[in-house]
């Protein structure tokens, strides 16, 4: 009887479902304030910027044009979108913008943390103001109009950043090193905020 030739099993054929979890879970949590500091790369001029968002998310023609070249005394000096593998696959958007006042210098980020994200806890904070302590340090959470804000002070740098967690997903992050706590609330404040919490999201 002649012998059946063996077939080598699929490499990867085991870690499908652990895929799709690590997948559905970097929709959640992968726009964390950690994550959003991380620098960018550029796309090509010649890449329509919204060929690259994720089904289901803010496209980056509506979140880019969120913040002016002037925000108070702060002036723009750079523009950023990620993540690096936007190109590659589809994503959420995120748009980093670099400001500077003086010396000092601030990255302003605004992301789409998704509509899973937009109706958590911690985008719906309903609790009185809490100061607390973290493992990085600690942060002020408390309710102002129809989102929530986060200040945090952190041991690493940069060491203060202000986080915005506005009610349909967006998330606006300012932060920088020896800069005060106003200065970055100042600053993620002079996003367009009523026009981002208007933003429709794509079905």
């Amino acid at each position: 009887m002649q012998a059946r030739p063996r077939v080598a099993p699929l490499p990867f054929a085991g870690l499908a479902p652990a895929c799709l979890v690590l997948v559905a879970a970097s929709a959640v949590f992968g726009l964390s304030v950690e994550a959003t500091a991380q620098p960018a790369a550029s796309p090509s001029r010649s890449t329509p910027m919204d060929s690259t968002a994720a089904p289901g998310y803010f496209t980056y023609n509506q979140i880019k044009p969120l913040a002016g070249e002037r925000i108070g005394a702060w002036k723009r000096t750079d523009v950023k979108v990620g993540p690096l593998e936007s190109r590659a696959r589809p994503q959420a958007p995120q748009v980093i913008y670099l400001y500077r006042q003086g010396k000092q210098e601030a990255t302003l980020t605004l992301s789409d943390a998704g509509a899973i994200a937009a109706a958590s806890d911690a985008a719906q904070w309903k609790g009185p103001p809490n100061r607390r302590e973290t493992e990085a340090g600690q942060e002020y959470v408390y309710r102002e109009g129809g989102h929530t804000v986060r200040e945090i002070e952190k041991r690493d740098p940069p060491a203060r950043e202000v986080v915005l967690m506005l009610g349909n997903g967006v998330v606006v992050s300012a932060a920088g090193a020896g800069i005060d706590m106003a200065a970055l609330k100042a600053l993620a404040d002079g996003v367009a905020i009523a026009q981002a919490e208007a933003l429709v999201r794509p079905r």
